[in-house]
């Protein structure tokens, strides 16, 4: 089937409740495919294959309900790709608390819910037990747990081989503290712990990360500075591989014991080589643990680079823009 000149396979869409399904419906819509929504299982073949002659491709979408029998859907399945070939199969799926989280904040009751299995979280666990084997007929899966609805339409088209949209990539870098949890939704987290602690030092213990007198400490030690060379061109090669994945942002979590010094320096002093490095990508820097300092948070810090070979490219105090 062809659209817009290109040639693109007929699509099935397989996903538990709250996955995306209708998400990547719509974007297979918008590239010209003809889109079915809640194909009922038992009905799959004589529904869709006699759309395999028209002209437009075709994606489509098959909503599981109690009831379902996994194996007879299995099997109408793997009878359709018999009978057409070209048809592909993309799976959609996301862990159980996301999707928890997804029907608590859209307030709706789960179809599974039903079943009287004992609440939300149990009728998503039941959903994707039947789930799980038909997933196997999968050509390509995405894990839309932390994927936008832009991110996600980048990797459809790369499914289809079209060509991505240049965007903005947005880095978050998000410093904290574990003695107040990390965080729950960063795709990198990095540990500053091992590094010896400013606050034991009682002239400093005031000060943040962002001041001079505690970067000069933290940068004076050996350790500090061998590691955030390495560590800096370590996250700076990943960025572009995250964005080539699809990716439109990613979240990079910073943490120390209390959030305060050692996480909040070296944050800012990566915060500050990422955006030299790509002037392009969005840098945002974030102190979760700031109202806890029991200070006004510093804009700027102002003092000498520190000599170290990457960090040495820039000031390790400057606050990364937008």
């Amino acid at each position: 089937m062809s659209t817009d000149g290109k040639t693109y396979p007929p699509f099935l869409i397989l996903g538990t409740n709250g996955s995306g399904l209708t998400t990547a419906l719509d974007i297979y819509s918008d590239y010209g495919f003809m889109a079915l929504a809640n194909v009922p299982p038992g009905q799959v073949i004589q529904t869709v294959l006699p759309l395999s002659q028209q002209q437009a491709p075709v994606a489509f979408t098959i909503r599981l309900a109690p009831g379902t029998d996994s194996a007879a859907l299995i099997a109408e399945l793997q009878a359709l790709k018999a009978q057409w070939p070209a048809l592909k199969v993309l799976a959609l799926d996301a862990p159980e608390d996301i999707l928890v989280q997804r029907y608590l904040q859209s307030e709706k009751r789960h179809v599974f819910e039903s079943l009287a299995l004992g609440g939300l979280q149990a009728a998503i666990a039941a959903e994707k037990k039947l789930f799980a084997p038909i997933k196997e007929l999968k050509d390509y899966s995405i894990d839309t747990s932390t994927t936008t609805a832009e991110e996600l339409r980048h990797k459809i088209a790369r499914i289809l081989g079209l060509p991505i949209e240049n965007e903005a990539f947005t880095v978050y870098i998000n410093t904290f503290g574990f003695k107040y949890g990390a965080p729950q939704d960063a795709e990198l987290i990095f540990d500053m712990r091992f590094m010896t602690n400013p606050f034991y030092d009682e002239s400093l213990r005031p000060l943040t990360g962002q001041d001079k007198p505690v970067r000069d400490f933290i940068f004076n030690l050996d350790h500090a500075r061998t590691f955030f060379d390495k560590w800096a061109d370590l996250v700076a090669d990943m960025l572009p591989l995250y964005q080539a994945q699809g990716k439109t942002r990613l979240s990079i979590a910073v943490g120390c014991t209390g959030g305060k010094h050692r996480s909040v320096c070296m944050g800012e002093a990566l915060a500050t080589y990422l955006k030299e490095r790509y002037p392009t990508f969005h840098i945002i820097i974030n102190h979760r643990e700031m109202l806890k300092w029991g200070k006004p948070a510093l804009v700027e810090s102002q003092g000498p680079e520190p000599k170290t070979g990457q960090a040495s490219a820039c000031s390790i105090g400057e606050v990364a823009g937008a």
